[in-house]
């Protein structure tokens, strides 16, 4: 299965390498989307950068912020490249760049989920609340977390 990984530099980033390791992945083909701040490297991508094997698209640092422009023009992209590698499943974990994947993947019918972060234990988290409504699939890490999210959120124990 062609699967694509987003996350935001950083903590989101760090916790999908943990969850995504070589034998997790081995039995599919993989892109990684994710931020940099190197201004060379935005709106690139390179091969075998993750995890020594897979493609990774590198998108502006903290670009999307509020501006419902940049947010749009990133759904594009990030349609453009989910047609191109012709992905069939996307997984998140958030932060900026995870509303504009899981709209992006749900105009275009591509499965989507979304693992809320693990270090939410009391207050759901801005990005996952408006990826809520577009994921197919929400999983929280704390089950008190998925009362605060709604009915589709689904604890199914811890993944970190």
């Amino acid at each position: 299965m062609k699967i694509a990984l987003i996350a935001s530099q950083g903590g989101h980033l760090g916790q999908i390498h943990i969850i995504f390791t070589k034998k997790v992945l081995e039995k599919n083909d993989v892109i990684l989307i994710t931020e940099h701040q190197d201004a060379k490297k935005q709106g690139t991508f390179e091969e075998k950068t993750f995890l020594g094997k897979y493609r990774t698209y590198y998108f502006e640092k903290d670009r999307l912020r509020f501006n419902p422009f940049d947010y749009l023009s990133a759904i594009i992209r990030l349609r453009k490249i989910f047609k191109k590698e012709r992905i069939k499943c996307i997984v998140t974990n958030g932060a900026q760049l995870s509303i504009p994947a899981v709209i992006a993947g749900k105009l275009l019918g591509v499965k989507t989920i979304f693992i809320d972060t693990v270090i939410r234990v009391k207050t759901p988290d801005w990005s996952a609340r408006a990826s809520y409504f577009f994921s197919d699939i929400f999983l929280v890490q704390h089950p008190s977390m998925a009362k605060k999210y709604g009915k589709r959120a689904r604890y199914e124990g811890g993944i970190l």
